[in-house]
């Protein structure tokens, strides 16, 4: 028994090991579904009409090139783990418009928290600038992503991505 004892010492780090695994796993799968649905939430900004655009507070030409960059905050169900299992994304979004060869900083730029149902269509909700914007703001978001919706991004890199593809594809034209 001493001997076998002696001889299985590895199980435990092969064990161990194989714990640590299991949890990044699990770990990861959500980042992946956050990343797969602020992908989804601003192809849908992006595709959105000037109409949509418009009524979202954000003043879109025909001709106009739209880019739109999108942080997941949150889901319903909160448990989800697969995109199909998803009803409402809860991001914070940036978007940027302009003709070509526009400058920067003259494009159409909003951003801010949206609530996005991911039906057919989507339907996009986001608040009214103006007047009672925070209390507009905190009754279409759960308590828990209220103070993330007036902080911005977290991911800083996103808005500056956001730039950088800008003044390549639309400015730079």
């Amino acid at each position: 028994m001493t001997t076998l004892r002696r001889n299985a010492w590895w199980v435990l780090p092969e064990l161990a090991a194989l714990a640590l695994v299991a949890v990044l796993g699990l770990v990861a799968a959500p980042a992946g579904l956050d990343d797969a649905l602020a992908a989804r939430v601003a192809a849908i900004l992006t595709e959105s009409s000037p109409a949509e655009h418009h009524a979202h507070g954000h003043d879109v030409a025909a001709e106009d090139t739209v880019m739109c960059t999108a942080e997941t905050m949150g889901t319903e169900p909160a448990t989800a783990t697969r995109i199909e299992d998803v009803r409402v994304v809860y991001a914070y979004f940036m978007c940027a418009a302009g003709e070509p060869g526009q400058p920067w900083d003259f494009a159409a730029r909003i951003s801010g928290p949206v609530v996005v149902e991911l039906g057919e269509p989507p339907v996009v909700r986001i608040a009214q600038a103006g007047l009672g914007y925070r209390d507009r703001v905190t009754a279409m978001l759960p308590d828990q992503y209220e103070d993330w919706a007036f902080s911005g991004f977290r991911d800083k890199e996103l808005p500056t991505a956001l730039q950088r593809r800008y003044l390549d594809e639309v400015a730079g034209a």
